[in-house]
């Protein structure tokens, strides 16, 4: 059976599971990429943990037509074996996706979930949305 292949795809990174110069040696893989704020504030749904993990959400966009796996194993070569666990195709809206990155998605709004800034966003191998929208 073949596998799903597609451009858009996202992941969590989280900090302690990441080299120190992450960002560098993502940018070095040459896709555009979009990288949340560090969502430190997250509120936790477990009994007696007030935060979620802290995290970064991630948006790649691959070349041409690839499976979530091929993503994944690219990311795990670049960042380290335990840098990443879940890749997953973006099947909502790009747009969602990307105001996800700092809770502003109406989904994310719905929640009561807590903003983060714009201006954290960052943008590698020039990312752009308007081009992706």
């Amino acid at each position: 059976m073949a596998k799903d292949k597609a451009r858009y795809f996202t992941f969590l990174l989280y900090p302690e599971s990441i080299p120190e110069d992450w960002e560098m040696k993502l940018e070095s893989i040459g896709v555009p990429i979009a990288i949340s704020p560090l969502h430190d504030k997250d509120l936790s749904d477990v009994a007696g943990q007030e935060y979620k993990k802290a995290h970064y959400h991630v948006i790649y966009v691959a070349k041409n037509p690839v499976t979530a796996d091929s993503v994944r194993y690219k990311i795990k070569k670049t960042l380290g074996e335990q840098s990443v666990s879940m890749v997953q195709i973006v099947v909502q809206s790009m747009e969602n996706i990307y105001l996800y990155l700092t809770h502003e998605s109406k989904d994310a709004i719905a929640k009561n979930k807590v903003k983060y800034s714009k201006q954290d966003i960052k943008h590698l191998n020039k990312f752009k949305i308007k081009t992706i929208c």
